[in-house]
């Protein structure tokens, strides 16, 4: 049985399943046997969270070192309900996390929103790579996951950019036996086996050699991306694909030469420490039928992306590259109270910190749907812990805020006098923060072009609410 939902699914329970529509989807004629595998999926409440002991077997791949580890968030949730008519209802809920989960025998496929050309955008930026490249013209074959192409990118990506200095070499003692005298004789293997004189002699020498368990790592994930998605894939690793096929040992790696990779000394020489992660998306790629289960057991397993991270990094550095005058910093610790019972710590997702004045912007990332609504109801885009939540960290900062809002990726192309206050709280104070709701306009509709337009079109509205806020704060000074 496989089911297919969005991350941030059903938070309204606004989408029920019925037992028909289920049954259709288990693939079973007999109607009995998909009733039964129905009834066990849902039997019991099921939360499967970040904190839950049941993650021990699904991977979850991060963006971000995430400073705050309070939260405890959703991944999937499955339960059922009787509604007025005395009916089951079925529902599923999803946090902000997209991949694969494998429970009771059900495939569940959580997508990402918005389309493949804002993800891949995204995924650009995580590895500092700001240039519009092309799609590539490999094609994901339908018997794959999707989000193995994800995997697939993040790895060559993450390779590309850390073999910029070479792949990883350490000094090794090599013993060669010649004519020729390099570093020191053993005198050892003279006196056993040199004596008469046949003109050869054993030495030793230290030299720089690549690492044989690294090498192997990554050249086999490379040929299995080829299986996969066909040979244009590598394309842009064809010196590094080559070099590596140089230096393979000709044996496919087990789980131990695999540990070995993740854990040698080597990678602790910060030269080399980027193929950590490099290691980790390899080990993913050569391990991905492990991921599917080979039979219908309790056991939960699978992997997943914190995509709600892989936004927030980003606006940093959609941010950070467009306003040169100001510091972006993602996830800063607010210390509060203390010395008290009751401290606390603080990370709001964003802060830009003017470089030549005190003037704060703050801002909280939300990957969630955004549809700009002005009728407030239990089904209101903006939750009210988040509005709530940024309001706190506004009056942190206090009086060397300037602005603070929430950016979200939006589905609606935005209406600034319906988005935007020009005080906190909607005061006419205007010594007080401007509060906005804002972001990229995306939809899965869109060509890379117009996602770099509706990029622009966001810098530019923060650009001059900057210079606005920042003139008015100055002329207020001058009337006091």
């Amino acid at each position: 049985m496989e089911l297919g939902v969005p991350n941030n699914h059903n938070y309204y329970e606004e989408d029920s399943l019925s037992e028909a529509y289920l049954m259709e989807q288990t693939g079973i004629r007999s109607k009995r046997k998909s009733r039964d595998l129905i009834n066990n999926l849902f039997s019991s409440v099921f939360e499967l969270k970040t904190g839950n002991s049941k993650l021990k077997k699904v991977q979850i791949i991060g963006f971000k070192n995430q400073k705050s580890k309070e939260e405890d968030n959703l991944i999937l949730k499955l339960y059922t309900k009787e509604n007025s008519e005395n009916q089951k209802e079925y529902f599923i809920q999803s946090g902000l996390f997209s991949g694969v989960v494998y429970h009771k025998g059900c495939k569940f496929n959580i997508t990402t929103r918005h389309g493949d050309v804002f993800l891949r955008r995204m995924l650009n930026f995580v590895n500092d790579i700001y240039v519009d490249t092309e799609k590539s013209k490999a094609s994901k074959k339908e018997e794959h996951n999707e989000f193995q192409y994800i995997i697939a990118y993040l790895f060559i990506q993450s390779l590309e950019k850390a073999s910029v200095l070479g792949l990883p070499k350490e000094y090794q003692s090599v013993i060669q036996r010649s004519h020729k005298v390099r570093g020191k004789i053993d005198l050892n293997a003279y006196l056993k086996r040199d004596i008469p004189f046949r003109g050869k002699l054993t030495t030793t020498y230290r030299e720089q050699t690549y690492i044989q368990e690294i090498c192997d790592v990554l050249y086999l994930a490379l040929k299995k991306l080829e299986i996969k998605f066909g040979k244009d894939i590598n394309n842009k690793l064809f010196s590094i694909n080559q070099l590596l096929k140089q230096n393979y040992s000709g044996q496919y790696p087990n789980i131990e030469t695999l540990q070995k990779a993740k854990n040698h000394r080597i990678l602790h020489n910060p030269l080399y420490a980027s193929f950590k992660k490099v290691i980790e998306y390899a080990e993913i790629i050569l391990l991905d039928n492990d991921l599917s289960p080979k039979d219908n057991t309790l056991e939960t397993t699978g992997y997943l992306f914190d995509i709600s991270q892989l936004f927030e990094v980003y606006l940093e550095k959609l941010l950070s590259r467009h306003f040169k005058d100001w510091y972006v910093t993602g996830q800063e610790e607010l210390k509060l109270y203390k010395g008290l019972f009751y401290n606390r710590k603080m990370f709001p997702d964003l802060v830009l910190k003017h470089k030549y004045s005190n003037k704060v912007i703050v801002f909280d990332a939300k990957f969630k749907t955004m549809q700009l609504e002005t009728k407030q109801s239990k089904y209101s885009d903006l939750d009210r812990s988040d509005f709530y939540q940024i309001h706190t960290y506004i009056q942190y900062y206090q009086s060397d805020v300037i602005i603070g809002g929430l950016l979200y990726p939006l589905s609606k192309p935005l209406i600034k006098n319906k988005a935007y206050s020009n005080s906190l709280f909607g005061k006419e104070d205007s010594n007080t923060a401007k509060f906005i709701v804002d972001g990229v306009f995306v939809n899965e509709n869109m060509n890379m072009e117009d996602l770099l337009n509706s990029e622009n079109e966001f810098l530019d509205r923060i650009e001059n609410l900057i210079d606005v806020s920042l003139n008015t704060k100055q002329k207020y000074l001058e009337v006091i």
